[in-house]
């Protein structure tokens, strides 16, 4: 083989891992412009958009894999389909890394949806599906204790408190069988469908606002995003 092709074959090869390394690098950066695209479309109401961001979140994500199911029971819960909320939120739990802070935060959601799909069959006059559904909210809730401190990422904890003191009474009642009819409470009672789409507001928000840190973090570097921070992820995907 003459010398210049031999050469040139080096030099292919030795740009591998540099193109690698850039796509890399791109695909990292497009998470941070695709949290703050889904940040602005579920604030807006757009269970499309939200989708839309989801799919691209999923595209060779291999580093944070979890995020674009997160984000795709996000745009479900838009869409009040609160069954395939649960489906996504439960892929993004199993694909999670253990203890981390975005685990405390997809499990807010999946308890507040489970709990929701609870209510719609007490609504239809099933209450033994609807105390199922509220014991495996409650287990989503209590299974990763970590998650109920008060220290949890975005309020976690606290959120996780307040639905398993919720549902721990809608047990009880469950249980109890139906009584006799009280007077109407003033108080409107809480709505889980309401608290899980704030709570994945303030995630979209958290996302959006950790992506412009970490930007910013690279180019101070002048290198990519350097994905090895010693806390949690604040992004919810």
């Amino acid at each position: 083989m003459r010398p210049p092709v031999r050469r040139r074959r080096l030099l292919l090869w030795s740009l591998l891992p540099v193109l690698l390394a850039l796509c890399v690098a791109a695909k990292l950066l497009s998470l941070g412009v695709l949290a703050e695209h889904a940040a602005v479309r579920y604030a807006a109401g757009d269970a499309a958009g939200v989708d839309a961001a989801a799919g691209g979140l999923g595209v060779a994500n291999v580093v944070e894999p979890h995020k674009a199911p997160f984000a795709a029971g996000g745009a479900a819960v838009l869409r009040g389909d609160y069954g395939a909320a649960r489906t996504d939120f439960e892929t993004a739990l199993r694909t999670v890394p253990a203890g981390s802070g975005d685990e405390c935060l997809i499990r807010v959601n999946l308890a507040l949806v489970i709990e929701r799909l609870g209510d719609e069959r007490l609504e239809a006059g099933d209450p033994a599906s609807a105390a199922a559904l509220y014991q495996a909210a409650l287990s989503a809730a209590k299974e990763a204790p970590g998650c109920l401190s008060p220290d949890a990422p975005a309020g976690a904890g606290g959120r996780l408190g307040q639905a398993a003191e919720r549902l721990e009474g809608k047990l009880s009642s469950a249980a109890q069988g139906p009584g006799p009819t009280a007077a109407p409470s003033t108080e409107p009672a809480p709505d889980p469908s309401a608290e899980a789409r704030q709570s994945q507001l303030d995630q979209l928000q958290d996302s959006a606002r950790q992506a412009e840190r970490e930007r910013n973090s690279g180019r101070e570097r002048e290198q990519y995003l350097d994905d090895s921070s010693g806390t949690a992820p604040d992004r919810p995907w």
